[in-house]
């Protein structure tokens, strides 16, 4: 028991080091990124809004075009682990984001405890002891996708359709036993706020690997601003708050599912030139 905790401090210790944001490793003093500061969102008016639709979405690491949250140097996922441990964003256990989540209860998720029988006799191997081994919370190892909450929205003022991220939460692989048993939300991060403490605020200074130019700094605030990865719709807005997985034509056929959210992200395509006037 003693070594298996050794082995969970160990391993948080290293991810402290890790994700430190900036990597000054050229010839030249870089600070693009650490000056950086928050373009903050245009006034919008609840008169202006024409059109709203909520809808969620997963981005998952593993993708080709999304592989730079994963960069080795600065993986998303070590980021937002290492800033909710530290108490540098709040965590919430959901997207209504009232209810806060202790730190405390944060770091208990993702841990595993699996016991295992030893055999001690090996001429008779029925004669065994039971050993606790805790697998700890590895961040790169366990979250390879993020759901994100955002509203579209058509501001008829300036006719424009946009789109505005509401939180952000990393998905772990559920173990029990050393048994995979899905994925869940490791916790639900507001994204953008007016008092500066929140994900888009933080994200500002740390940077994302640019595969076109190391010498265009890139960080996580321009990835989701400029919607730089690529995702699948898993919702949208229903009266019967549902998933598109929970619906029963989509329940046991994961094509369709993927199907039906390409559905939704070319009818908001399409509702911009709908909301126009010729």
């Amino acid at each position: 028991m003693k070594k298996s905790l050794g082995v969970l401090v160990f391993v948080l210790l290293s991810l402290s080091s890790m994700a430190q944001g900036v990597y000054d490793d050229f010839i030249y003093n870089r600070q693009a990124v650490t000056e950086r500061k928050v373009v903050p969102w245009p006034y919008l008016r609840e008169a202006d809004v024409m059109f709203a639709k909520r809808v969620v979405r997963v981005i998952d690491t593993r993708e080709k075009q999304n592989q730079p949250m994963a960069w080795p140097k600065n993986p998303l996922s070590i980021i937002l682990y290492n800033a909710v441990r530290d108490g540098k964003l709040i965590p919430y256990y959901n997207d209504s984001l009232t209810t806060q989540m202790s730190i405390e209860y944060f770091l208990t998720l993702g841990t595993d405890t699996e016991y295992i029988d030893v055999p001690i006799d090996p001429n008779d191997p029925t004669f065994t002891r039971t050993d606790t081994i805790i697998n700890p919370m590895i961040p790169d190892l366990r979250i390879s996708k993020f759901r994100l909450v955002e509203d579209w929205l058509f501001d008829k003022k300036h006719s424009q359709f946009f789109v505005r991220i509401i939180s952000i939460a990393p998905l772990y692989a559920v173990r029990l036993g050393g048994v995979d048993l899905g994925e869940q939300d490791l916790c639900v991060l507001k994204y953008h706020s007016n008092d500066a403490a929140d994900l888009r605020h933080y994200l500002i200074n740390y940077e994302v690997f640019n595969r076109q130019n190391d010498a265009a700094r890139l960080t996580y605030d321009d990835w989701f601003e400029q919607r730089f990865f690529a995702s699948y719709i898993t919702k949208e807005a229903n009266q019967q708050d549902m998933y598109i997985k929970q619906y029963a034509e989509y329940k046991d056929n994961g094509v369709a599912a993927l199907l039906e959210g390409e559905r939704i992200k070319n009818e908001l395509f399409e509702k911009e030139h709908d909301l126009w006037e010729y």
